[in-house]
């Protein structure tokens, strides 16, 4: 559960339904009433299933058998290079832009750097990858500066985007109080298979760095 601190406050994020029905409000409030997003050109991953399995399972072959604590930076950039570089070969079949890719890249990169300190710090004692991501999203929500006005019941709320690593998150709704809500209406399609990518290799860092102990 991404959580957002705002103005000293930490807000969980409301689902979007439940902030509907909250105000009687109707279905096409949400993300894309005030954003809508042009597809046009857009990547997808739909048609490059196999080749992206097949990067995934050559990323987890890439993690040597075991790991001391200098070779742990070395063997993240080494995986970041074969993520680019995999990433950039099959990318006729995904369609992304050039900074598409690197913005990518550099994602998988700072996840994987984090995970390896929080090795380094728990001194071979097991460490939760999914704090580590967690930490990661959350370090990574921005909301936009432009403010959009919605009436409602006499009242004019102020509206922004919420984003995050992988896009568009939700709204930040300013009335009386303060409510993150997050609507996953442009929800990324490559956020479960980045996700399961980074624990998988998260997972054999981990072993290669325990085996060096």
């Amino acid at each position: 559960m991404i959580t957002i601190t705002d103005n000293s406050n930490t807000h969980q994020l409301l689902p979007i339904k439940q902030f509907r029905e909250q105000h009687n409000l109707p279905d096409s409030f949400g993300v894309a009433q005030f954003e809508p997003k042009d597809f046009t050109g857009m990547g997808a991953i739909d048609k490059a299933g196999s080749a992206l399995n097949e990067l995934h399972d050559a990323l987890i072959d890439a993690v040597p058998e075991t790991l001391i604590v200098p070779e742990l930076f070395s063997t993240v950039d080494a995986l970041r290079k074969l993520f680019r570089s995999g990433l950039y070969g099959i990318n006729d079949d995904i369609g992304l832009k050039l900074e598409e890719v690197e913005f990518a890249v550099s994602g998988f990169a700072d996840v994987l750097m984090a995970w390896a300190y929080a090795l380094i710090q728990q001194r071979g004692k097991k460490a939760d990858f999914s704090s580590v991501y967690q930490q990661w999203l959350i370090d990574s929500v921005r909301v936009s500066q432009h403010i959009y006005s919605y009436d409602h019941n006499g009242t004019t709320w102020q509206i922004q985007m919420v984003n995050y690593a992988y896009g568009r998150l939700g709204l930040r709704i300013e009335a009386d109080t303060v409510t993150y809500v997050q609507d996953r209406v442009y929800a990324c399609p490559a956020h479960g298979y980045m996700q399961t990518l980074l624990r998988d290799l998260s997972t054999s860092l981990q072993m290669s760095h325990q085996s060096a102990l």
